[in-house]
């Protein structure tokens, strides 16, 4: 059995949490409830969980807080909240489940069966710490990120080591400048949804360029060249949007 405690600020959210679980989750127990990061910190530390259903934002504090306070990496958590976009990026890059309310059990099942995998394994992952590098970034400062690949691995890396990506049917490859080649089974709609507003580019179907590793944008030619000399294609239609972002950065 997988001791579970439940942190949220509303009692009908953990009330909905543990009724969820109880019928879709026989493998996991709730063995502890908290309303807020300071309650929820004691609960971690009283009833030593392997598992944290933890809201974001609580009246004295977010779910962050809970865990620089109480993690030791002998749990898993699973972020539950209504307001995914201010964080968005916080969490997705760091590959920490998260759920979205209202809850569905769909949702559950799918977040609650990847922590069950890694609680099995037994093998930490600096993904907190890399949720919480992140979370406490300053501007300016890079920002890392968790790529899963085959067989349940991951792999850590700075998001300036990415050079470019590219999108399959059932996979994203990433090239990194120093020559490695990561695969990961997310989507490439997935990617590029997460990493727009981080100075990539899509600059085709199935491709998405770091702004920041271009070395050759020609306005007269769809090539495009990065500084690992790497050469690759951007269409017409976004070869002029290219040029302007590439020379504003």
């Amino acid at each position: 059995m997988i001791r579970a405690v439940i942190i949220d600020d509303e009692r009908n959210s953990r009330d909905i949490i543990s009724l969820m679980l109880g019928k879709y989750c026989p493998q996991i127990e709730a063995v502890g409830t908290a309303a807020n990061c300071r309650e929820g910190i004691e609960q971690i530390r009283l009833h030593k969980p392997q598992l944290v259903f933890l809201d974001l934002e609580m009246p004295d504090g977010t779910g962050f807080d809970v865990l620089a306070g109480a993690y030791d990496a002998s749990f898993e958590a699973i972020f539950v909240t209504a307001f995914e976009k201010r964080f968005l990026h916080t969490i997705r890059l760091s590959e920490v489940e998260l759920i979205l309310k209202p809850i569905d059990k769909e949702s559950l099942l799918q977040a609650v069966g990847t922590v069950i995998k890694r609680i099995e394994n037994q093998n930490p992952h600096p993904r907190y710490e890399v949720l919480l590098a992140n979370f406490n970034r300053s501007a300016g400062e890079v920002r890392q990120m968790v790529i899963p690949c085959s067989q349940g691995k991951e792999v850590t890396l700075a998001v300036e080591e990415v050079s470019y990506f590219e999108g399959f049917s059932e996979k994203t490859v990433f090239y990194l400048e120093d020559g490695r080649v990561l695969n990961s089974p997310r989507s490439f709609r997935y990617y590029t949804e997460l990493f727009t507003n981080m100075r990539f580019y899509q600059i085709n179907n199935h491709q998405m360029v770091q702004v920041s590793h271009l070395q050759k944008v020609d306005p007269d030619d769809t090539k495009i060249v990065l500084r690992n000399k790497v050469v690759l294609e951007v269409t017409d239609r976004r070869r002029k949007e290219l040029i302007v972002i590439w020379k504003s950065r």
